[in-house]
């Protein structure tokens, strides 16, 4: 399995809401950003309660190896701050094809509801 550079950065809120961007970068082990990345290739643990994140939107931003991701929580959830465990596999290969090396990476990010 290859492995992925992830690299997550969380951007500070400007008011209350239940969606966070989130910056990445991700690098496979031969220094080139991994493109074409969908939500489906992304999930958001998080380590800190029991509050739910998920991946609402994944954009590419032009450049190579590098998105904003756009998560979204309950609305219900508590106020402060979260730990997210970002995991990023890549594609699979087709059925009856030759398989594709799986690469996977991960990252930790800080969150903060407001």
């Amino acid at each position: 399995m290859a492995g992925y550079t992830v690299t997550a950065l969380s951007l500070d809120q400007n008011g209350p809401a239940s969606h966070f961007t989130v910056a990445v970068s991700v690098i496979d082990s031969n220094g080139l950003g991994v493109q074409d990345l969908a939500e489906s290739n992304l999930m958001v643990h998080n380590m800190t309660d029991e509050t739910h994140f998920g991946v609402a939107e994944l954009r590419s931003t032009g450049v190579g190896g590098f998105y904003r991701l756009l998560l979204k929580t309950e609305s219900v959830a508590k106020a402060g701050e979260s730990i997210l465990a970002l995991v990023v596999t890549s594609r699979y290969h087709q059925s009856g094809r030759v398989p594709e090396e799986i690469g996977m990476g991960h990252a930790m990010v800080k969150v903060k509801v407001i």
